[in-house]
């Protein structure tokens, strides 16, 4: 069974090309552990979150799941760039949390790590939250990446 969020819709975490190639099968893209952790993140930390908002015009389409026709892949592939991102496999978002500077989110996280039922990785000196559950070689509750 597909896990769905409480928080967010399809269009928010997964890019409008396979939204619109595979409608609700897209949710199948995403990693239930990843959709699960950010519903308990936006719970506990009880502020909206936006990682998607091209439904209601937003300039923000590529934070949550990508494919192969997002602009981002696009460039890398055409540049020659090998591009492995956590995004390609549904187990990553960029997020913004109403009302907090990025550096507050990943501070929060870092002083919550205890809410995590998983390890995770935060990109570090960039103006949004990255933040995925790629394997880590570590016993780290959190790891930071560089961007």
């Amino acid at each position: 069974m597909i896990y769905k969020p409480q928080y967010f819709s399809i269009r928010e975490l997964i890019c409008p090309h396979a939204v619109e190639k595979f409608g609700e099968f897209a949710w199948s893209f995403l990693d239930d552990r990843a959709v699960m952790l950010l519903d308990i993140i936006r719970r506990k930390i009880d502020k909206p979150i936006t990682v998607n908002n091209y439904e209601t015009g937003g300039e923000f389409s590529q934070r949550g799941f990508r494919c192969n026709q997002c602009q981002l892949v696009r460039d890398k592939t055409s540049a020659g760039i090998v591009y492995c991102s956590p995004h390609l496999r549904g187990i990553a978002f960029d997020f913004d949390v109403a009302g907090m500077h990025a550096e507050e989110v990943r501070q929060w996280l870092i002083a919550h790590k205890d809410l995590l039922p998983m390890p995770i990785r935060l990109e570090k000196d960039v103006n949004w939250v990255h933040l995925d559950i790629a394997p880590v070689i570590t016993s780290k509750k959190i790891t930071m990446i560089n961007p």
